[in-house]
């Protein structure tokens, strides 16, 4: 069964697993495999004749054992042979006679331990000891599906289609056909081995991106399956081989340099092999299964897929009447002659949940997921029905709250823009009526008034009215109102003070400053410049000294109290604020 020796050679991408691990998820079984060994039992009895109950007490004991662990099992049987195995049946038909005839021989020399072995292996599984086994599992609501040739196409399907998670076969034929991960040697305390086909680039001497699954499935038939024999001296290790070196696609082609590339000038590729080999790739390919949602018969893969020659096609199965199709799946008749066998219906039976029977593809849910997920929906169902209007009403009562909050935030801000609004226009009021009238000598001074951190607030002289400044110079320079301490440069105009009532530029033509000035920079913090006309006091009262001066021509920064320096921390204003603060 399958290809000999792949098991062992795929032994990097086969890794040691318990049952367990797969809770919750659907494992879909190649039963026959299983009848398989449980007749090893009860040998005696099925090679006798005589009506036994263990083979299908055998399958139920793994059945409990996956759905202890939460695993949803469908069984999978095998139809009618394909025309592909017919040599390979009557191999196997010629072996199970000569060992039925050994076997009556060793119990008439009454060697009965010895007559056994060889009865093992004369046991034929036919399709009604089969149908023991379904009518078992439809009573307790498990899938059970019979494929109209070789199940393993079958398994292959449930698998592509995304119902079966997981293959349980002993035939390593499933990876040929595509299955992505197969488990293999299941015993009944749970434990196997399992194959990844996502792992299998590993185990070969190919290159990731160099694999396809094509190249492993030629290298597998010609080291031999059974739907073609190898050819003589060809394994597996030769046929990797020669699949490492050769880069074509097409086996009419890559066959005739199977002997150079071997180094192999005795082997002979004659046509009839080519065109046994093209049988099986399409085969393996495009075989006939039964579509459960469809209840249809359809190819595993379309030939148009491969560009496969429909020819090639012919030991793939024949499409036969749907309805018998459909009633051979249900396991009511016998796959070979079409005799009835049982008459199972799943629309006047109960189903289990996500059968493959229902009509749809739906994935299957864990039991314990299940259970809550069914107690949920009937609580919430109750509370909806019976407190709907409450329901109702608290949510108009969410949606008032929700909109009164909002509205009482729009009127707290637009109370919070009209706080904001009314200081802004009493200081427009105390601006100088120099800069109402031009704006563009706000130039001069990049500060009107500037803020710091602390309650200090620096005006300038020039920039403040005239009833300020007389005020301000009646207390000494200095004003305080609510806290806060208000600076004033002591400009003494050296003939006549400034009317600002005037044009703004005539005022400042006319300002005319004293010919010397002398600055002391006492501190960076405080700079106070004062006129030094000897014959004009200051606007304060105090006179100057004015020996040892020259006469200069005051600049923009002259003008409103400030000189430029070399040296360092020149007293600017971005200075002077930061100092401040």
């Amino acid at each position: 069964m399958g290809v000999q020796g792949l098991l062992p050679f795929l032994e990097k991408a086969t890794k040691p697993c318990h049952i367990s691990e797969f809770r919750g998820h659907v494992v879909a079984i190649d039963t026959y495999c299983w009848l398989h060994k449980g007749a090893n039992s009860c040998a005696f009895e099925l090679a006798s004749g005589n009506n036994t109950n263990l083979l299908v007490q055998y399958c139920l004991r793994y059945i409990k054992l996956l759905q202890s662990f939460d695993i949803k099992p469908i069984l999978v049987f095998d139809g009618k042979n394909l025309p592909a195995k017919a040599e390979t049946e009557s191999k196997r038909r010629e072996s199970r006679n000569r060992a039925k005839q050994r076997a009556s021989e060793l119990l008439k020399l009454g060697k009965t331990e010895e007559a056994r072995n060889y009865l093992r292996q004369c046991v034929n599984i036919t399709p009604e000891m089969a149908v023991d086994v379904i009518k078992e599992c439809q009573k307790l609501q498990i899938d059970c599906i019979v494929a109209p040739y070789e199940s393993d196409a079958q398994l292959t399907f449930l698998n592509r289609k995304g119902i079966a998670d997981i293959i349980i076969t002993e035939d390593s034929d499933l990876l040929l056909f595509g299955c992505t991960r197969v488990m293999y040697k299941l015993d009944l305390r749970g434990c196997g081995y399992i194959v990844e086909a996502d792992k299998i680039p590993s185990t070969l001497k190919l290159r990731p991106d160099k694999y396809t699954f094509e190249k492993f499935l030629h290298m597998c038939i010609l080291s031999g399956c059974d739907y073609v024999n190898s050819l003589q001296g060809i394994g597996l290790k030769k046929a990797e081989k020669f699949i490492v070196l050769t880069e074509e696609q097409n086996p009419l082609l890559f066959l005739d340099k199977v002997p150079r590339y071997l180094n192999m000038r005795h082997l002979q590729i004659t046509n009839k092999y080519k065109e046994d080999f093209m049988l099986a790739d399409a085969t393996f390919k495009h075989q006939i299964v039964f579509d459960p949602f469809k209840r249809q018969l359809v190819p595993l893969t379309d030939w148009k897929v491969f560009n496969t020659k429909p020819e090639y096609c012919r030991n793939a199965g024949e499409i036969f009447d749907n309805e018998i199709a459909y009633q051979v799946a249900l396991g009511n008749l016998h796959p070979t002659n079409h005799k009835k066998l049982n008459d199972w219906s799943p629309t006047k039976n109960k189903l289990a949940l996500n059968s493959i029977w229902s009509g749809s593809p739906r994935r299957s849910v864990p039991r314990k997921i299940q259970q809550t997920l069914l107690v949920k929906n009937t609580k919430q169902d109750k509370e909806i029905n019976e407190n709907y209007d409450k329901l109702e009403i608290e949510a108009d009562k969410k949606i008032e709250q929700e909109l009164s909050s909002y509205f009482m935030k729009l009127e707290s801000n637009t109370k919070i823009s009209d706080s904001e609004e009314e200081p802004i226009e009493e200081k427009e009021d105390e601006v100088s009526p120099v800069l109402k009238k031009n704006p563009f000598l706000k130039k001069l001074s990049k500060f009107q008034m500037t803020r710091s951190k602390s309650n200090i607030i620096v005006k300038s002289r020039y920039f403040c009215s005239q009833s300020e400044i007389e005020m301000i110079e009646a207390k000494g320079g200095t004003e305080k109102i609510d806290d806060e301490i208000i600076e004033v440069d002591n400009i003494c105009a050296e003939s006549k003070p400034v009317d600002f009532s005037e044009s703004p530029i005539q005022a400042l033509s006319d300002f005319e400053l004293s010919e010397n000035f002398t600055e002391k920079h006492t501190d960076l913090d405080t700079i106070e410049v004062e006129d030094i006309s000897r014959s004009q006091p200051c606007s304060s009262g105090a006179l100057v000294d004015s020996s040892n001066t020259k006469r200069k021509r005051p600049g923009t920064c002259k003008s409103l109290g400030l000189k430029r320096t070399k040296s360092e921390g020149q007293p600017t204003l971005h200075n002077f604020f930061r100092k401040l603060q």
